[in-house]
């Protein structure tokens, strides 16, 4: 979305390079190789730019962190001097015994030499702040692309939920040990309280959690449906036939699937916590129960199941939210403002 963004922002953008600097392993050796590695492809790719006589004016680099470093990034702008920005910078664990600190130092070295680095988050923006001036930092909300969504209307919505008058709840979500599994029991566990309301549920995912997840959710019987992984165009067939998007969100960075779901007029409810409410507005687009409170994420799904004016007014809401506030357009005049004020430099 970033890069259709940048086209839309009238900049001629071009994919420098699919290198991978991402390492899951921390041993200087492997540091050594990604740097290795990144050496060469500068090389290839400076060379190819001076036989075709092309250079670019500035260097984009989207999310560098602990674990990847853009030494590609770093050499380049170096050889050619030419500005770098970054986009949703940030840092991982170090690990227990500080494992990864040589390589959050390498990352922040890239983050330094940036002319300009864009933060989507409070968190990415506080870890930035302890180590670069501010004026190196500017804020852009999350956004989304709705061009690049698939039409609904060109795919047939499976026909998943159980035949009724029953509420449509969707939850999308991988299922993986941590934050996603943990989202899972919450919904689970607050579906469980209200069983006696007239809902069902669809659950569109896989992963290695899956079998964890339909234990959590054994005593539903046949009112939640295990979809499995979908592609994006089932995905959204499935988003523009439900009701609400029930996805708690547990230590979400923002999570694009609420603003996704938004485009098509579906109200969430989610927890007020991390960067949710950064895509999804309390009382506007859907309904942020506080995380701390007992019971709290059942109360509001509540609300919403047996409210339908309620669930009309979110959905109106929602849609109006993803498609004027947080729109590529939006963003494409954003970084429009934030590039051209670098360029003219």
């Amino acid at each position: 979305m970033l890069f259709a963004a940048l086209e839309h922002a009238g900049y001629e953008v071009e994919l420098a390079s699919k290198y991978i600097s991402y390492s899951k392993r921390h041993a200087k050796e492997h540091m050594d190789a990604r740097i290795a590695g990144s050496h060469e492809e500068a090389q290839l790719i400076i060379d190819q730019w001076q036989e075709n006589g092309t250079k670019p004016d500035l260097w984009f680099c989207y999310h560098p962190y602990d674990k990847s470093p853009d030494w590609l990034g770093m050499e380049i702008c170096e050889r050619l001097n030419i500005p770098m920005i970054t986009a949703e910078p940030c840092k991982t664990g170090q690990g227990p015994n500080g494992e990864w600190v040589p390589w959050r130092k390498e990352s922040q070295r890239g983050i330094k030499m940036a002319a300009m680095n864009i933060v989507m988050t409070h968190s990415d923006k506080a870890y930035l702040s302890t180590f670069i001036d501010d004026e190196k930092v500017v804020w852009m909300p999350p956004f989304i692309d709705r061009e690049l969504l698939i039409e609904a209307n060109d795919f047939d919505a499976p026909a998943l939920w159980p035949d009724g008058d029953a509420v449509k709840l969707l939850c999308v979500g991988m299922m993986r040990p941590g934050a996603k599994l943990d989202s899972y029991k919450v919904l689970a566990e607050s579906l469980q309280s209200i069983e006696q309301l007239n809902w069902s549920l669809v659950i569109a995912g896989g992963g290695p959690g899956m079998e964890e997840v339909c234990e959590l959710f054994s005593w539903a019987d046949k009112r939640v449906v295990f979809a499995g992984e979908k592609s994006p165009e089932e995905v959204i067939s499935l988003m523009a036939e439900a009701d609400i998007l029930a996805w708690p969100g547990c230590r979400e960075a923002y999570g694009m699937v609420y603003l996704e779901a938004a485009c098509f007029g579906v109200p969430t409810v989610a927890l007020d916590n991390m960067g949710v409410p950064l895509v999804v507005e309390h009382q506007r687009t859907g309904l942020l129960a506080d995380p701390n409170e007992e019971n709290g994420y059942a109360r509001a799904l509540e609300q919403m199941i047996i409210d339908p004016k309620l669930r009309t007014n979110l959905g109106a809401g929602a849609k109006d939210f993803a498609l004027n506030e947080r729109s590529a357009t939006s963003a494409a005049e954003r970084l429009k403002t934030i590039i051209d004020e670098l360029l003219k430099d």
